[in-house]
């Protein structure tokens, strides 16, 4: 297909194609001058009109699904349209609040779309050494951002993913190269003991933003997402009036190097408590945690109301999903798995002995470190 002009066009792993006439910053790293196909086209319209009712609600129409709020067309609506490109139409203030646009409505149907092509994109943190990779996974706010990024600080990881990473039928993962959100936690971190984070004590804007956007904040807002409010329209204004605090991670460690691809090897489950140790896994434990947390990343509306209704290609998304569990089981089948715990929060300490035991350190001149880290007497993390 000819490239569309000017409009951001999309190819993530040469498998989805998307169009969209409203820049999507999180993407900007599968950026293209032109695809073979459109899968997703996202436009901003002034067609939509609704008028303004007592809830949120999933309007439907054969095709169509549209989510609306209290507002009408004063507040965030989105349209979806079934059909091969599925077509997302949304109104101006998602236009202005792309960030909002992207992780609320264009990910979640990423999502579906990648699964029902073999994938999965899973919520979780992707580090690689010596060709082999590290999962990381963790709820929403627990510190696996900060993890990352003391990984990274001193060279000993190459890049993947910071926040959700692609597995293919192969259980091979790729670079979702989204850029990180700066919570104030991670801020804070970065600023006491990350040496290699590029100029970011001077970033006061960057400062203000992660206080602004932060755990207590988006805690907040998923509270009220329980009560009849209209909380997309909340959480967009909000964004429009306060960018989140986002920057891609060659902008934000110094050195850092990137790989495209790599063969999992071990997944890490990170939790608070009980001293620094590394505990041995259950698989299927494992497993419904990893979708437990990919669940909890994504579920914010209007994906609890509208995407587990959607169908693609005559499937309906829970069919799609437990295609994905098929492939996530796989997985989690053929890694390593481990819990990390940590009451200091310096679960960066406990990947790299993990990776050291299993793969050796990443150069040979360096021991493995942190001997003071518990690793369980039932664990095997040796080859």
């Amino acid at each position: 297909m000819p490239d569309s002009g000017n409009l951001p066009l999309y190819n993530i792993l040469d498998a989805v194609g998307v169009r969209s006439d409203i820049p999507l910053r999180e993407l900007e790293g599968f950026r293209t001058m032109a695809i073979d196909r459109e899968d997703v086209v996202v436009t901003g319209s002034r067609h939509n009109t609704f008028f303004p009712r007592f809830d949120r609600r999933v309007l439907r129409d054969s095709q169509v699904a549209s989510y609306v709020e209290h507002l009408g067309s004063l507040g965030a609506t989105v349209r979806i349209v079934s059909g091969n490109p599925m077509r997302v139409e949304v109104n101006w203030l998602l236009k202005y609040s792309n960030a909002v646009l992207y992780v609320n409505v264009v990910e979640p149907l990423l999502r579906l779309i990648l699964a029902g092509k073999g994938f999965a994109l899973l919520h979780g943190a992707c580090l690689s050494r010596k060709g082999k990779a590290v999962l990381v996974s963790a709820p929403p706010d627990t510190g696996k951002t900060t993890t990352v990024l003391r990984c990274l600080d001193k060279a000993l990881f190459s890049f993947l993913s910071d926040d959700m990473t692609v597995i293919d039928g192969d259980l091979r993962v790729h670079k979702f190269p989204k850029p990180f959100t700066i919570s104030a936690h991670t801020y804070k971190s970065m600023i006491s003991d990350v040496k290699n984070i590029k100029g970011i004590s001077k970033n006061q804007r960057l400062r203000v933003k992660s206080l602004i956007h932060s755990r207590t904040g988006r805690r907040v807002l998923r509270l009220i997402g329980r009560l009849n409010l209209p909380i997309l329209t909340f959480n967009a204004v909000g964004q429009v009036i306060v960018k989140p605090p986002k920057v891609f991670v060659e902008d934000l460690v110094k050195g850092v190097t990137t790989v495209s691809q790599a063969h999992p090897i071990v997944i890490c489950v990170l939790r608070r408590g009980s001293g620094e140790r590394v505990q041995d896994a259950p698989p299927d434990a494992v497993l419904e945690e990893l979708l437990f947390n990919s669940e909890d990343a994504f579920g914010f509306p209007p994906y609890s109301e509208i995407f587990h209704n959607l169908k693609l290609h005559g499937r309906c998304s829970d069919e799609i999903l437990a295609d994905e569990k098929a492939l996530l089981k796989r997985l989690v089948a053929s890694a390593k798995c481990f819990y990390l715990w940590s009451d200091s929060r310096r679960w960066d300490r406990l990947v790299n002995v993990v990776m050291d035991r299993i793969i050796g350190p990443p150069f040979a001149a360096i021991q493995p470190t942190n001997p003071e880290v518990i690793i369980s007497h039932e664990v095997d993390v040796g080859l």
